[in-house]
């Protein structure tokens, strides 16, 4: 896949512009409204979306292009999956940790992912057959093979005040036997930071395909080790995630799988 290189390049310039844009309404004039109870949704996920479809349409006509906000279907043989906010709640709130995410799958496996970080200056990119970069330069995934040698990310659904698939149960049971936990509030960069060696394992349920597809690419173009809860292979449409640096991952998987009985 050859082109792949252009494609990542090009995702490149239309992640860092859309950034830029996102930057002139942070801790700004941002608009905020609710999708739910506590989703939120701002007026620059919705200019950033614009933009991207603009953009993303005419550099890559002849492929299907899913986002957050709309109402696309998810039909082809190349599929991107874009975010153009991953983060909101960072976002309206002033944390620095949020991102654009643009993610290619091929018949639903993540082969090319661009994760923009506007607020921190850092953008991670990776291809099939191409390797990862952080801010231009290559990452890989660490090499922890224990859990109390290892930092691990996760995150919890937004109806985590009424549904028992909360992430609760494993969360308490992982918390103990780590030697560190974070929680970023953004899937594309807990699974990126999986990807450069700051995390050496990640997991979460209940995310979507814009969500992680970009960061899945990176991961393991960089190395990484993705499955389901149940240890089978996943791809982009994968809604229960288990992301390792590979030597962790019997550990972590198990431990997921233990704390849900």
């Amino acid at each position: 896949m050859n082109e792949l290189s252009g494609w990542r390049d090009e995702a490149t310039r239309i992640a860092e512009e859309a950034g830029r844009l996102l930057m002139g309404g942070w801790r700004g004039d941002a608009r905020v409204s609710k999708k739910g109870r506590i989703d939120l949704v701002t007026d620059y996920d919705l200019k950033s979306e614009a933009l991207l479809r603009e953009r993303m349409g005419a550099a890559f006509p002849q492929h299907t292009l899913v986002a957050e906000e709309g109402q696309d279907r998810a039909e082809g043989e190349w599929i991107w999956y874009v975010d153009p906010l991953d983060g909101t709640t960072n976002f309206a709130h002033g944390h620095f940790f949020f991102a654009v995410s643009i993610g290619l799958a091929h018949r639903g496996k993540p082969v090319l992912g661009v994760v923009h970080a506007p607020a921190l200056g850092v953008t991670w990119a990776g291809a099939d057959g191409l390797g990862a970069t952080r801010a231009g330069a290559p990452c890989r995934t660490s090499t922890a093979a224990s859990l109390e040698d290892a930092v691990v990310g996760t995150g919890f659904p937004y109806d985590r005040g009424t549904s028992e698939e909360n992430n609760l149960r494993e969360a308490s049971h992982i918390i103990p036997k780590v030697r560190g936990i974070r929680r970023c509030g953004a899937a594309a960069l807990d699974v990126c930071l999986v990807a450069d060696g700051t995390y050496d394992g990640y997991w979460e349920q209940k995310v979507s395909p814009w969500d992680v597809c970009a960061g899945l690419a990176i991961a393991l173009a960089a190395g990484a080790k993705v499955s389901d809860y149940e240890g089978n292979d996943a791809d982009a449409r994968t809604s229960r995630l288990v992301v390792t640096n590979g030597p962790l991952h019997p550990a972590l998987l198990g431990a997921v799988q233990r704390a849900r009985g």
